[in-house]
């Protein structure tokens, strides 16, 4: 095969800038770029009109690095020209001046300069996509930069790179750090109402980051004493920066301006804007997912302002809210067509209260029952910390999702907790919060992004309605997005699981396989259980690092010997499932179907151990399928219901008839779409004897299968 040249050429040049950041690592920095240059290449880019969308490159693990956990008061003041090439300064912090408009490529890239006008190149990775790169580092605007790196960017040049949001923070004009050199005169004379008129003309061009920082600005100039027997403006500060606050998806500050701001006098304008104040701490609230709270703040705006409108449509909505999160009341067909309307979100609370994580005997933390759950039951519904979609641009990326989940903690440090706890390589007790340094958590990205890698699931959208549209026995080819459900990524894996996990837009439904009881770990099967054990343990060890030690996968251990001509017959088996030519020449091929039937008692005699055990035959489903579709389309009844009882017990289900009464043992199997078939076979071939009860037996369990399978009914009519 002939090797494409620009790949080489790339190749080439990217071992070059290693060999080159290697051979300079240490060294004192050089200076490449005059003022003039860099401001020639930044004031004759064209500024974007709005927010770009791209694919962003993701960071390799040998740029990885941790945040700094200090304040700047506890850092040494550094210039540019103390800086060294591939160097982390740590103990160290920049004083920086942006003297340019900044652009994005994949970074915001920024013109910077220092207190002696000495100049270079900030490149900040991590910040939200639906900002511009000027709303993030405005021209004129002081920063600094905890314990840089001066690192070599992939166009070859050097600059100051930032992968911690908490590693910059840019300073408000009255910060004691902010240089009297670079000060605004005009700003420092503006009083607080200026700064609130300022603020409000941001927010009428939704320009919420500007407006914030003016709400901001103009409660530094607040003065109590100036204001005494007066209407102080602290109140309508706190209140407009909640509003800013609520637009930039920061609900934590938001809720807090919005308490700040409430008077609770009774005059009919401080009644108004009380009313607005519990408005704002009402929706913050639901979007934080602590309904309780949110309904508490709606009932008070409605004791001052009874007749709002708004305001019952947004309580009658969280209570519905709180009756989902307290019992788990969901309409699954009005949550899909909700789903199907506006493409992957769903306004529905988590129900979460039947699990508990803690921490396992030798699995790190695990996913825990509090209540005994029956064959069936919804075990939680839990709506996802964060989701990621392909598309034109992004084709199976994760990246957004992971730059979405940093940003959401950073934005809304209460939700650390959840996301920081949960498994990035090395196990942990329990939960830790991120700490927060100069108001803002110190979240390590390359944590977030290996906790995303780890604890993500992949799944589809956009088939919610149709039959097992839903589910997670998802094909290969499907288009995949991506998403993070923290319970539910506290579940440990199990080939043979007990729980059964499915979809519907932004929202995970976990049912129980069998039964547990309180106090069972729960478990799901990360991935669909390959036939071959040896192909099961490397998925799992290549992406989790671990191998299973079920009661499948250790009973499938000790019969290695076999394991060789297991194989050879699952690859015969697999290849009449993939030929699908063969579907027009079933009913005359009688050679084709007898060699069928040798494959299926050969794989029997190889898995006779675990035929013996009632355990799951994962490599001898798909032959039997094959022949169950072979003698339905011949109408072949008694070797159609021969075959499809096989099927069930190549998954694990072996049944018992007294009569018309069916009883199934449920202890070892594996619910799949195979299994919902093999019982709608049987339920036919009963009705085919005049056996009404029995049918009715067999639709019944391929129903509770069915909603196993897929989380609910949808569909099931429309394929059966």
């Amino acid at each position: 095969m002939e090797e494409d040249p620009l790949a080489y050429h790339k190749s080439v040049l990217k071992d070059e800038m290693l060999a080159r950041r290697l051979r300079q690592a240490g060294d004192l920095r050089r200076v490449s770029q005059s003022r003039k240059q860099l401001t020639k290449e930044f004031t004759n880019r064209p500024l974007p009109s709005c927010p770009e969308t791209r694919q962003i490159a993701r960071p390799v693990p040998e740029d990885f690095y941790r945040p700094c956990y200090l304040p700047p008061a506890h850092l040494k003041k550094i210039l540019l020209k103390d800086l060294k090439f591939e160097t982390h300064h740590r103990g160290s912090f920049l004083l920086l001046r942006v003297f340019c408009q900044p652009f994005r490529k994949s970074a915001v890239v920024a013109a910077i300069e220092d207190e002696t006008r000495d100049v270079d190149r900030l490149v900040v990775y991590q910040t939200r996509e639906s900002l511009r790169a000027f709303e993030v580092l405005p021209e004129s605007s002081v920063v600094t930069i905890k314990e840089p790196f001066y690192h070599m960017e992939e166009d070859g040049r050097y600059a100051l790179r930032v992968d911690h949001p908490s590693d910059m923070v840019v300073l408000d004009h009255f910060h004691k750090l902010y240089p009297e050199q670079w000060q605004n005169h005009e700003e420092t004379q503006m009083t607080a109402m200026s700064w609130k008129l300022e603020g409000d003309r941001a927010v009428m061009g939704e320009e919420y980051l500007e407006a914030h920082r003016c709400y901001t600005s103009g409660l530094a100039c607040v003065d109590p004493e100036a204001y005494e027997g007066m209407r102080n403006p602290m109140r309508d500060l706190c209140r407009s920066r909640s509003l800013a606050d609520l637009h930039l998806s920061r609900y934590d500050a938001s809720v807090l301006d919005a308490f700040k701001s409430i008077s609770n006098r009774q005059d009919d304008r401080a009644k108004s804007e009380d009313a607005e104040a519990w408005f704002c701490r009402g929706r913050a609230n639901y979007q934080l997912g602590h309904y309780a709270n949110a309904l508490h703040a709606y009932e008070r705006m409605l004791m001052l302002a009874p007749t709002d409108l708004q305001c019952h449509q947004e309580l009658d909505r969280t209570k519905k809210r709180l009756l989902e999160q307290r019992e788990g009341a969901y309409d699954f067909a009005e949550m899909i067509e909700e789903v199907t309307k506006n493409g992957y979100f769903a306004d529905r609370a988590s129900f979460i209260s039947k699990t508990e994580a803690r921490q396992t005997q030798d699995r790190g933390r695990g996913l825990f029952a509090t209540k005994d759950l029956r064959m069936g039951d919804l075990i939680l519904c839990e709506k996802a910390f964060m989701t990621a979609h392909p598309n034109d641009r992004t084709p199976r990326s994760t990246v957004p999702v992971w730059l979405d989940s940093v940003q959401k903690v950073v934005d809304s440090p209460s939700q650390s907790k959840d996301l920081l706890g949960l498994y990035a390589g090395q196990p942990h007790t329990s939960p830790i919060s991120a700490p927060i340094m100069d108001g803002v958590p110190v979240v390590d990205t390359f944590r977030v992004s290996r906790i995303l890698d780890l604890n993500g699931f992949s799944y589809t959208v956009g088939r919610e309605s149709h039959a097992y549209g839903t589910s997670a026995m998802m094909t290969r080819e499907s288009p995949k997005s991506t998403g993070l459900w923290i319970r539910v990524a506290n579940a440990n894996h199990a080939c043979l699981s007990n729980a059964v996990r499915s979809f519907v837009g932004d929202m995970i439904i976990l049912r129980a396989a069998r039964d547990i009881k309180n106090g069972e770990e729960i478990t799901i099967s990360y991935q669909k259980p390959a036939p071959l054990l040896a192909d099961r343990q490397k998925v799992l060890f290549d992406s989790w690092r671990f191998q299973c030690n079920c009661l499948l996968c250790t009973s499938e251990a000790s019969s290695v010997a076999k394991m060789h001509d297991l194989a050879e017959h699952v690859e015969t088996s697999m290849a009449f499932v993939a030929d699908r030519t063969l579907d027009t020449i079933l009913a005359a091929d009688s050679e084709l179907i007898a060699m069928a039937e040798i494959v299926a008692e050969d794989l029997e005699e190889m898995y006779a151990d675990n035929l013996m055990h009632r355990l799951p035959c994962l490599g001898m489903g798909d032959i039997w399928q094959w022949l169950c579709q072979t003698y339905c389309q011949n109408l072949n009844r008694s070797q159609l219901k021969r075959c499809a009882i096989k099927v069930l017990q190549s998954h694990g289900y072996w049944m018992t008839l007294q009569g018309s009464q069916l009883s199934i043992d449920l202890a070892h199997g594996i619910p799949t779409v195979a299994v919902v078939d093999a019982l709608m076979y049987l339920a036919g071939v009963a009705e085919g004897e005049q056996q009404i009860e029995l049918r009715r037996e067999f639709e019944a369990w391929a129903r509770r299968f069915y909603e196993i399978v897929n989380g609910n009914m949808t569909g099931f009519e429309l394929k059966y």
